[in-house]
């Protein structure tokens, strides 16, 4: 989903209503949101799963050599919505 698809969607909601988020997609656990952040990076592994890397890290922070960093850091953004728990 887009930023511009979950915008859409949320405008369509009371803006008074909490958010909670699902902790897995089969509804096993659910959360309050915590954190919306929009300086990261997504790297995909499969299909259905990857890992995130803050761009405010620095090489170091994400285990990289800085050369594999600089190309990591300015691939395009995405926005985390981080659960309470």
């Amino acid at each position: 989903m887009k930023v511009r698809e979950l915008i859409e969607q949320l405008l369509k909601e009371n803006p008074d209503a909490d958010v909670i988020v699902h902790k897995d997609y089969e509804g096993n656990g659910y959360s309050p949101l915590r954190d919306v952040d929009g300086k990261c990076v997504y790297i995909p592994e499969t299909d259905y799963s990857g890992t995130v890397y803050d761009t405010r890290w620095t090489a170091y922070d994400a285990n990289m050599e800085e050369y594999v960093w600089q190309r990591v850091a300015m691939l395009p953004g995405c926005v985390v919505l981080s659960p309470m728990n």
